[in-house]
């Protein structure tokens, strides 16, 4: 019910308000149907995602579960947590309007959506290190329950991040007279270098034709940077409201170009909404994430629930997109995360209800605001108990009217504030809010460039530059130093040195890296990086003055003042001058006072001086880390972690000790935990000064199957260089060849493998690992490698996969036929196999055979897939091309016409007509009505004017359309020289039978041009 109440100067009417409980906090079991995910990848990942493995195995068939969730409630709300399944947010429940604001999914459905494969739909998603869904978003995560003192309730959760080796956590809280909770997010880089940054909090909210985006801007851009108009696009559609998005494919918004602190959703049938607040410099970036409409939106709305609909994402990010490498050309480029550097912000999630669209959001409520002559009319939505004066500023802060309000939180309310005929009221302060009453939206425009400028060539050296520092910075190594390479012929300046230099650190190529460092430093001393870097590959290479030197010129600037005292300190630890290393640490502190390693590094310095530890520094890190594990095991001697990969968590902080000297804690922490191939190694190195428990250790080490341990840490090379003098096993040979691999050393790698003297008889993986190591010039050693493994572990089918793609790179399309029939046979429903399978059909030619299959599997897709669909259409168009051939034109136009359906056994869904590419089906189609060398007008048309592709070939039939239209206008002749422009010989030679136009000559090769590259899977 509103109350409509007349506030006059220094006036007010009390009303009642509710007597506020305590805020509850319980942990309890519920059962859920779940559609689980399985079968771990035992190969080595591909750089981007290792260490991390991926998950295969996801099914149509449900099972009831009891899932571990945490209910954070007060009078208004009710969270729900799941820590088991990434520690998500699942659903939080507006008890005043007896509704769900956060999309709550009915069922736990896995579906391979994230970078190692399960992901679910709805609730609120943490995501932090490189792009794309959070490797733990499927798999527990440690988390604790708290009572505060003010009688809140606090749910943390935290999980390590292999690949980016930071730790991050987020504390859910839910006070006790709030209309909201709040996420309070900590993220470290616990690592001497800088790493990849990324975080976004992703929410889903149920879609619908009454939704709108209240997302202020005047711009978007997509993940590429490019900028678009918003809300209005070039079209005339208010892409704010869901109901215009009826169109293309699915959608991408990182709206930007208004300055404000909150956004969100509002559903104009039900007067309801919900939005996100923060201030604005804690989270820049703030998105709008779509599914398609069309049907190719639609499948994953089954793929993804039972009976909860469709839903939407808004997101929140600290950059303003989600920028992919491409993003470096706009000014949109990638942060990176420097080293021990410590973000932290807040962010506040509320519903709303009652009051129409809202003008302005803030923790105090949401409101709408009209003027009416002598009046300024008011629809409040309280998030708290008001009780508070109520002022009418203008725009340099002199008060216009004052009042007081009194209004309870959960119940929407009218307020009217006298206000002088003449005055420009600008500002509503409430309580420590201020809402801005400006009733046009030209003054929170802003003016930042969205575009590069045009006095800015794209090709100069400093732009490739960039772009490979993102590229560093994304992970892509390979790619970087290829770049690299290229760039360093046309002249070197300090960047690109210092560029090399971080490369050369990568790949675990310390005497490269100082070189590099020093070729920086000759063109200018002070860069503060190329001194860090210096010193970082001076303290590997002995050269003790040299790293202090480096150091102390770096902590001149005040980004690398912190890390650069750290090290300092670390290296007067080494050398137990523990009062040096103290003096280092308080500077590190000052420089930035959440740098986790000099707090950690004071404690420890405390205990070896026989002091009381200090409190500030314990406590600083308990606030923001409840789970540290350092305090764990230096006040309790043991570590304790219920996340997926706590024994990683447990090797960091272990190589932490040791990097320190601490050799009998690190080895105390080791024997403490699980205990994997690399651990045992690790234990032996640091128990080396006594041989015969080092020997015992190592043994163990060699005795062990390393069934996925995927060492990433450079830490590590050392360990196993040791290991390799004193033992003679592949183990440790295949640890340290994993390890070059990823450090951008494949040949290094395959050498270490290549002079492996007795190889296993039992490990596969080994096999696997030295297949994708051989040279492409010698595919027949991979083949023979991946055979190896096959005969070794026959039941993982994924050998199989890698054998028949090697055979049918090698064009032993017979054998690569034999195996995959064998293991399409023995693993009937999994249909990756199938796909191969259908694949190695093609290549054969056995179009009918393909096509049954196609008819018989049953797809579950991952995001961004059209494998399935790919394959449909290639075995439609090559039996209608047969049939041409075998001039049967009436069977030829069936299967024409059949290239065009969209069956939703091979997931993939129908979309919008103009996103259909049928450029294919279409120039068949006009092959097969030609009766005159003029063409169907209608069909050549609808190629020419066929949605752009970035395929050479498909823009080959594009140009012959169109000149072929110009012909039969009389409009003039062949193509210009320019159209062929930049085209291989080969490519050339195409083009010009496709224009003589006999089809026998170039189908099939254009088929398996078009349709013969992977799919890649979308993170």
């Amino acid at each position: 019910m509103k109350k409509w109440i007349m506030l006059w100067a220094m006036g007010s009417c009390v009303l009642g308000v509710f007597a506020q409980h305590p805020a509850k906090v319980s942990e309890l079991k519920k059962r859920y149907v779940t559609y689980p995910f399985t079968d771990p990848d035992p190969i080595a990942s591909a750089q981007k995602l290792y260490p991390y493995f991926r998950f295969d195995g996801f099914t149509n068939t449900a099972i009831e579960k009891d899932w571990k969730t945490v209910i954070l409630e007060n009078d208004y709300i009710r969270v729900q947590v799941m820590p088991e399944i990434g520690g998500k947010i699942w659903s939080a429940y507006d008890k005043v309007n007896k509704r769900d604001y956060i999309y709550n999914n009915g069922v736990v459905k896995f579906r391979d959506i994230a970078m190692r494969g399960p992901w679910t739909s709805g609730g609120i998603e943490a995501n932090y290190g490189v792009i794309g869904h959070t490797p733990n978003t499927s798999t527990p995560v440690d988390y604790l329950t708290q009572e505060n003192a003010d009688g809140s309730v606090s749910c943390f959760i935290h999980a390590y991040d292999m690949l980016s080796r930071s730790n991050w956590t987020l504390e859910i809280r839910l006070e006790k007279d709030k209309g909201y909770f709040s996420t309070r997010s900590f993220w470290y880089n616990a690592n001497a270098v800088e790493q990849p940054y990324y975080t976004w909090m992703n929410l889903g909210v149920a879609a619908g034709q009454d939704l709108k985006f209240l997302y202020p801007g005047n711009q978007y851009i997509g993940h590429d940077g490019d900028a678009h108009a918003w809300p209005i696009d070039s079209q005339g559609r208010d892409l704010s409201n869901y109901s215009e998005n009826a169109f293309g494919s699915s959608k991408s918004y990182h709206v930007l170009g208004a300055h404000s602190n909150a956004f969100g959703v509002y559903y104009t049938d039900h007067n309801y909404g919900m939005a996100r607040y923060a201030l604005r410099e804690d989270k820049l970036g703030k998105k709008i994430f779509l599914w398609s409409q069309a049907g190719d939106g639609k499948i994953w709305e089954n793929l993804l629930t039972d009976q909860s609909g469709q839903y939407v994402e808004i997101q929140s990010g600290r950059l303003f997109n989600q920028n992919v490498p491409s993003s470096s050309q706009p000014p949109f480029k990638q942060l990176g995360f420097a080293p021990y550097q410590s973000d932290s912000w807040t962010e506040y999630w509320m519903p709303f209800s009652g009051i129409g669209k809202p003008k302005e959001i803030q923790l105090s409520a949401a409101i709408q605001i009209k003027r009416e002559n002598n009046k300024l009319l008011l629809d409040l939505d309280p998030k708290r108990p008001l009780k508070d004066s109520i002022y009418v500023l203008d725009s340099i802060g002199s008060v216009l009217n004052r009042s007081f309000i009194e209004a309870q939180l959960g119940e929407p309310t009218k307020l009217s504030l006298m206000v002088a005929t003449d005055s420009r009221p600008r500002y509503l302060k409430l309580g420590q809010d201020y809402f801005n009453l400006r009733t046009d939206t030209s003054w929170s425009k802003l003016n930042r460039p969205t575009v590069i400028s045009t006095e800015v060539s794209l090709d100069t050296g400093q732009t490739k530059l960039l772009e490979i520092r993102d590229l560093i910075r994304f992970r892509q190594y390979t790619l970087a130093e290829v770049k690299l390479k290229e760039l360093i012929q046309h002249g070197a300046t300090s960047q690109t040195y210092l560029e090399m230099a971080k490369l050369a650190w990568f790949k675990m190529e310390y005497q490269q890296c100082y070189a590099y460092a020093r070729q920086a430093l000759s063109m200018d001393t002070y860069e503060a990086q190329a001194n860090y870097y210096y010193g970082l590959a001076a303290i590997k290479l002995k050269k003790d003055n040299d790293a202090l030197d480096g150091f102390e010129v770096a902590s001149l600037n005040p980004t690398w003042r912190s890390a650069s005292f750290v090290q300092m300190a670390k290296y007067y630890y080494r050398i137990k001058q523990y009062e040096r290393a103290g003096d280092y640490i308080a500077k590190a502190v000052v420089a930035n006072p959440l740098n986790i390693d000099a707090l950690q590094m004071d404690v420890l310095v405390q205990h070896k001086k026989g002091a009381v530890t200090d409190r500030l520094s314990r406590q600083t890190i308990l606030q923001y880390d409840p789970f540290n594990a350092f305090l764990q095991f230096e006040e309790k001697k043991t570590f304790s972690s219920r996340q997926e990969f706590a024994a990683e968590k447990l090797m960091e902080l272990a190589i932490w000790y040791a990097d320190l000297g601490e050799f009998e804690s690190a080895t105390d922490l080791l024997r403490s935990g699980q205990k994997n191939t690399e651990a045992l190694i690790w234990l032996a190195w640091l128990t080396r000064s006594n041989k015969s428990i080092s020997q015992e250790w190592l043994n163990q080490a060699t005795q062990s199957k390393p069934a996925f341990v995927f060492p990433f840490r450079e830490e590590s090379n050392q360990v196993f260089q040791w290991a390799k003098e004193n033992s003679k096993s592949w183990t440790i040979d295949y640890l340290t060849a994993l390890l070059y691999r990823f450090r951008n050393q494949p040949q290094k790698a395959r050498e270490i493998l290549s002079a492996v003297a007795q190889e296993p008889t039992d490990f596969a993986a080994y096999y696997a690992l030295k297949s994708s190591l051989q040279d492409t010039s010698r595919i027949d050693l991979a083949v023979q490698m991946m055979q190896q493994a096959t005969l070794m572990e026959p039941q993982e089918w994924r050998y199989g996969l890698h054998l028949v793609e090697l055979l049918n790179n090698s064009q032993s399309y017979k054998e690569a036929l034999k195996v995959s029939t064998a293991y399409h046979r023995k693993f009937p429903k999994n249909y990756i196999l199938t796909l191969a399978q259908v694949r190695t059909l093609l290549l054969g030619k056995e179009y009918m055979r393909a096509e049954k299959e196609l008819e018989e599997v049953t797809i579950l897709p991952f995001e961004g897939a059209t494998e399935g669909h790919r394959y449909y259409v290639q075995t439609k168009l090559m039996l209608a091309y047969q049939f041409i051939l075998e001039k049967k034109y009436k069977e030829a136009k069936l299967k024409i016409a059949e290239s065009r359906l969209w069956p939703m056994n091979l997931g993939v869904g129908e979309p919008y007509a103009d996103e259909k590419n049928e450029i294919l089906a279409d120039w068949l189609e006009l092959h097969l009505q030609q009766g005159n060398n003029q063409g169907n007008p209608d069909l050549l048309k609808k190629i020419a004017q066929s949605k752009p592709s970035k395929n050479r070939y498909e823009l080959m039939l594009r140009k012959l359309a169109e000149e072929q239209l110009k012909l039969s206008k009389g409009e003039g002749s062949a193509a210009k020289k320019d159209d062929l422009k930049g085209m291989i010989p080969s490519d050339h030679d195409l083009f010009m039978q496709i224009k003589e136009g006999t089809l026998a000559s170039y189908w099939p090769v254009l088929i398996r041009k078009i349709y013969f590259e992977q799919d890649q899977r979308l993170f």
